[in-house]
Parts: C-alpha cells; structure tokens; sequence
C-alpha cells in the first residue's frame, strides 16, 4: 500500500510539472512581475483569496499603468479592515483565524488570470502529507506547499470576473465579486461557482432609459468600453431603448489604446444626438470627458456606475460634465473604515506592498524624503470609494458560510475538520454561500440604484442625488 502511494505522489508531481510547463508556454511575461512579486499573504486555518484592481492598465505593451487609489487601494484595504474584525468576532469561526492571499489584477483581464493561476497551483499542491508515506516511513519530497484558498473575493471589472471564473470552476473555488455586475455572469450554466454582492446590469439600463423616457430625449448615442461590462451593458440599454421606442444614433466603443478624440468626433457625425449614454469604465469616462474639454463640445452625459459619483472622473473637466446623469449603487460610507484608513501610513501599515507607492503618488513625494512620511491621510476631504460596503458584504458572506459549513460539519471541533479543507468548494458554494444570511452583526444594506446629476456653479461642483 505504501509503494501506491509513492507512486501516486509521483504521478501527482508530473502532473504538477506538466501543469506549470503549460502554464509558461501560454503565459507572456508580465512587465510588472520582473522584480519582487507583490502580494499580500497572511497565514491562517482558512485562506481567502482577493483579487483588486490595484494598478490601472498599462500602456502598450506594458500590463499595469498608474496605481488605482480608490478601486485599488481602498478595497483591498476594506477587505483586509473586514479581516480583521471577522478574526475578532468569537461569533464567527472561534478558534480559526481566516487569512489572506490578495493579488493586483491589473485591470486587465488577461493579467488578471494569470494572477490566479496562484490560487490554482496552492489547490493542486495543497495535499494532506499523511496520504503520500514513503516505504522507510518518509514524507514525498515536495518543496513548500503555497497557500491553498477556500474562496476568492473578486473581481471588479466583469471581464476581469469572467475569465478567472471561467479557472476557478474547474478546480469548485467559489468566487464573490464585490463590483462586477455584467449580466453574462448571471448564467449558472456556465458560472456555476460564482456569485456577487451587486446588481447585474440589467437594472442599470432599465434606469438610464426610464431617465431618457422621463425627458423625451427619443434620439441617443451609446459609448461603451471594449469588453464584457460595457458591451453586455449597452446590450441590455439598447433592449431597453427599443421597449421605448428610442432610436440609436450611432455606437461607439473605446478602448485602452484608443484614441479618445476619435470617440469624441465619431458622436459630432450626428449633431442631433445631443444625449450620450457611457457604459464605460471610470477611466474610459475620465479620458471621454478629458477629450471633449480639449475639443471644447459638451454633451448631455447618461453614465453608468462605471462614471458613477466619483469625484476622479470629473476633476479638470467639470464645465464638459455640468449636466450629467450618472447611476451610482446604493450604498452607505463605512464610519469605521474612513476612521481606519485615515490612520494609516507607510509606517503601519507594512502588510500592503502598495501602500508605498499610493503614499508617494497621493502626496506627489519621495519617501526618501523625511518629510514624505509626515504627511496625513486625515488632510483634506476623504472621499470613501463607492464599493466599500460590497467588499465587506462579500467578505462577511464568505465568513459566514464558512462558518455554517463548520457547524453542519463538525459541530463539535474546535480546529480545522476535513470537511472544512479547501477542495469542498461545490458544497461551500451551493449549500452555504447561495444561502447565507446575516444575523447579529450584519454587513451593511444595500438599497438599490441611485440617480446623480453633476451641478457646476461659479465656486465648484458636485453631485446631487
């Protein structure tokens, strides 16, 4: 019986080895990993798996752009705040501390699986060493086993989503996204792992109609983002426009190595189409706006939560922007965590390897200057990100049903059981994450859709819901 399982130990190697030689020949080499990998790891009975758009995308053939303060930094941040109070909570897992494996997606889709192949190589190694004993009583030789995850917290951007959801099935690794809302996900045919804490699409072009039906405005444009949540969203606002007998003028897409300004003058070949409906990324609507001050044309702006009531899209084009109509997700600020982040500093907070660069691009200084380290993050006006709340909600939801799979498990353990280990993730996923509710101290609520509108004035702006 010992020799079988060497010999299972063997082959288990070279699957292991034929895995990681695919894995480089189908992989480019990422620009941003060619010095010291960037991660977050905390140990832990149970390891949760995050995936953030730490970095925006790249130019060219660069994978990552300029670090992404709100998108990036504040939700890993809220995840990690969420951490650490669910670990204190002795209501949820006594006994068991949860940990962490958060990686940067980039942005980028293609960047984004290749970061969760990470995930992948910890399910595929993480084995019990007591089922592979040699001969003579030895363990198999293996070198350190990486963390292997019970559930991953991510994506933001839909198709971010779908390509690791796509990865994550095939090995039952349940996924929460806390920000990706296309309406392609809500397929359980083909996402059968994956769940989320927002509204799909739909809801949003129902809402950006019902604005367009309210004013009478019949004859539109559409601008969307290249990829899943800014085509499958058009798509679902074009079958709303047609209910209503509103027309498209002309569609548009835009994409990182697009030029802008071709946008912007492929919408003034139909000078009748005042109205312009974005489903775009924040950047895409950030660099849309961008062009239009350039060109000196304004329009009358419908935007996704994509634009939503983020002050970084607007800031230097607020004259184009006067006007416009924005869907934002309901959500309320988080008092504790606009107390926690503000507190924080390069010095303490030494478990996030981004922190640093944030810090220095936040306060355009050089950390090798003294007096860059003295700065605050309590200076000025916090603008807390809009999807806080969903990152927590996610994470407490996967707590949560970690925590009633161990009580339906093993009720009476106080360490980690069997069943609890990674691999079980179609049970975690249908029988606990589907199902789970929030009794005593329960994320925050969600109240659906809000409508903004950007209102400029002779001393500033802002927005009004």
């Amino acid at each position: 019986m010992t020799n079988v399982k060497c010999a299972m130990a063997v082959v288990r190697t070279l699957q292991l080895l034929v895995f990681h030689t695919l894995v480089e020949i189908a992989l480019p080499t990422s620009s941003y990993n060619t010095g010291t990998k960037r991660e977050i790891t905390i140990e832990g009975d149970l390891v949760i798996g995050g995936l953030f758009p730490v970095h925006e995308k790249g130019r060219g053939t660069e994978d990552c752009g300029k670090i992404n303060e709100q998108r990036g930094i504040q939700r890993v941040e809220a995840m990690l705040l969420a951490l650490d109070e669910i670990n204190k909570d002795e209501k949820i897992l006594p006994g068991l501390k949860i940990g962490a494996h958060i990686l940067d997606t980039c942005s980028k889709d293609t960047y984004a699986l290749e970061q969760s192949l990470e995930f992948v190589r910890a399910s595929l190694t993480k084995v019990d060493e007591t089922e592979y004993i040699c001969p003579d009583g030895s363990y198999a030789i293996h070198d350190d086993f990486p963390l292997a995850i019970s559930g991953v917290i991510g994506g933001s951007y839909s198709d971010v989503s779908i390509q690791v959801a796509n990865l994550l099935r095939l090995f039952q690794i349940p996924q929460i996204s806390y920000a990706s809302t296309s309406a392609k996900l809500s397929d359980k045919t083909r996402y059968d792992y994956f769940a989320r804490t927002v509204p799909p699409d739909s809801y949003q072009a129902k809402a950006m109609a019902e604005i367009l039906r309210f004013f009478n405005w019949t004859y539109v444009s559409t601008v969307a983002s290249e990829g899943d949540y800014g085509e499958t969203g058009i798509e679902a606002f074009e079958q709303e426009a047609r209910a209503r007998q509103i027309c498209i003028a002309t569609s548009a897409k835009v994409g990182h190595s697009m030029s802008h300004e071709v946008v912007i003058k492929s919408l003034l070949q139909k000078p009748n189409a005042q109205v312009v409906i974005l489903f775009t990324r924040s950047e895409d609507a950030r660099e849309l706006l961008a062009a239009a001050m350039r060109m000196n044309v304004s329009f009358i702006w419908v935007a996704s939560d994509g634009w939503g009531a983020q002050e970084s899209v607007v800031r230097g084009s607020e004259l184009v922007a006067d006007g416009a109509f924005t869907i934002e997700l309901a959500s309320y600020p988080i008092k504790e965590f606009e107390h926690y982040f503000t507190k924080l500093n390069p010095y303490n907070n030494t478990r996030n390897p981004w922190f640093r660069e944030f810090w220095e691009r936040r306060f355009q200084c050089s950390l090798q200057d003294l007096s860059c380290g003295q700065q605050s993050l309590r200076e000025g006006r916090f603008e807390q990100e809009s999807k806080i709340m969903f990152v927590v909600n996610a994470m407490y939801a996967m707590a949560h049903a970690l925590h009633r799979m161990r009580q339906a498990f093993c009720p009476n353990s106080t360490k980690l059981c069997d069943a609890m280990k990674p691999g079980n993730g179609r049970r975690l996923y249908k029988d606990f994450i589907l199902k789970t509710k929030f009794d005593g101290k329960s994320p925050h609520q969600p109240a659906g859709l809000l409508i903004m509108t950007v209102s400029c004035w002779a001393t500033g702006w802002a927005y009004r819901g």
